[in-house]
């Protein structure tokens, strides 16, 4: 078991998906709601963004091997997408989204909260939860794992950390009300450093290894 690898792992998810800086922009897209609709909806949300990770996480790399795409070639891909993620969220517009919240009246409340949930699925679970930053994470994590624990390990991991964004899309309104809104833009901007240096770390990985297989193909 490789734990520097998990908790490699925990800190690039936190800082991407970044929990207490989605508060406001789900606050905007579903302070029409009661409680009960809210927590439906944040459910939807979550398990949407868990089966799409998990998808990546686990078939990574059958999905890397089927486009023919090779893992270096895909670490400073998703380097640069991280990279502009991350710069993105230092400076402060990465959650400057329109508000796409439906004007009609549904009667009954599950029909309220699927209608919802088609409507902000774009932007929130796609691309915010599951969109390039954490897509690439997730794939170019999978691919260092050995061993069947390892994958059971993070996919724990990732559940875990989608059921506190869970909780904090459940508790926004209280969490929103304690906390000065310029915190979160702190966090937002801390957390887009950290992305950004694992945006770099990842492109130096692929840089290396494309250069050591140049160097290995003029030796023969």
């Amino acid at each position: 078991m490789d734990w520097n690898l998990y908790a490699n792992f925990t800190a690039a998810m936190i800082a991407i998906v970044n929990p207490l800086g989605l508060i406001p922009l789900w606050s905007q897209l579903t302070n029409d709601l009661g409680k009960k609709e809210r927590r439906e909806l944040a459910a939807m949300l979550i398990g949407t963004a868990v089966f799409i990770l998990l998808i990546f996480l686990i078939f990574g790399n059958a999905i890397l091997g089927f486009f023919s795409i090779e893992v270096p070639v895909f670490q400073i891909a998703g380097g640069i997408l991280l990279l502009f993620t991350g710069i993105s969220m230092v400076n402060g517009n990465i959650f400057q989204i329109e508000n796409k919240q439906s004007q009609a009246k549904e009667k009954h409340p599950y029909h309220l909260v699927k209608t919802r949930f088609r409507e902000i699925l774009v932007p929130l679970a796609i691309p915010m939860l599951s969109g390039p930053g954490s897509l690439t994470t997730v794939i170019l994590f999978g691919h260092r794992l050995d061993s069947a624990t390892d994958y059971l390990v993070l996919s724990c991991l990732l559940i875990i950390i989608l059921l506190i964004l869970f909780a904090v899309f459940v508790y926004a309104e209280k969490i929103e009300k304690k906390i000065d809104p310029i915190i979160f833009n702190v966090l937002t901007r801390l957390f887009g450093i950290l992305v950004v240096a694992i945006s770099i770390q990842f492109m130096m990985e692929g840089l290396k290894e494309i250069i050591a297989g140049w160097g290995q193909e003029n030796v023969l």
